[in-house]
């Protein structure tokens, strides 16, 4: 007669939690054996559990990496402000002599440095 029309009940999903799918990625057979040997090392019970950890890793390195590039963006636009602040004469800088003794005493580190990395490769 017909086609059986019945449709299958379907699994409910956990609440909070993405659907997992296979996904498809292109990778050398190099790079598979490094997350091979990874997953291993770490215990995981598949490759793929190793895969989706160094891609969790990876992104959040990502994401620190921008959020440090734009900190340091924000640093140095900041620092420009002070200077040029400080340039036009709107904000004291503190006293010259104070910066002078500061200079100074970075300049002595620096050379008790330079002196203590000789010695270490002298060997006296």
């Amino acid at each position: 007669m017909g086609k059986d029309t019945r449709k299958r009940a379907t699994k409910p999903r956990t609440k909070g939690r993405g659907l997992a799918r296979p996904r498809s990625i292109s990778v050398t057979d190099p790079e598979w054996q490094e997350v091979e040997r990874f997953a291993a090392r770490r215990g995981f019970a598949s490759t793929s559990d190793g895969a989706r950890q160094l891609l969790r890793s990876g992104l959040r390195t990502e994401q620190l990496v921008e959020e440090y590039a734009a900190a340091s963006a924000w640093q140095l636009a900041q620092a420009w402000a002070d200077a040029q602040a400080i340039a036009d004469g709107d904000r004291a800088v503190g006293s010259w002599d104070r910066i002078a003794e500061a200079a100074k005493q970075a300049r002595a580190r620096m050379r008790e440095r330079a002196a203590a990395q000789r010695a270490v490769r002298t060997g006296t």
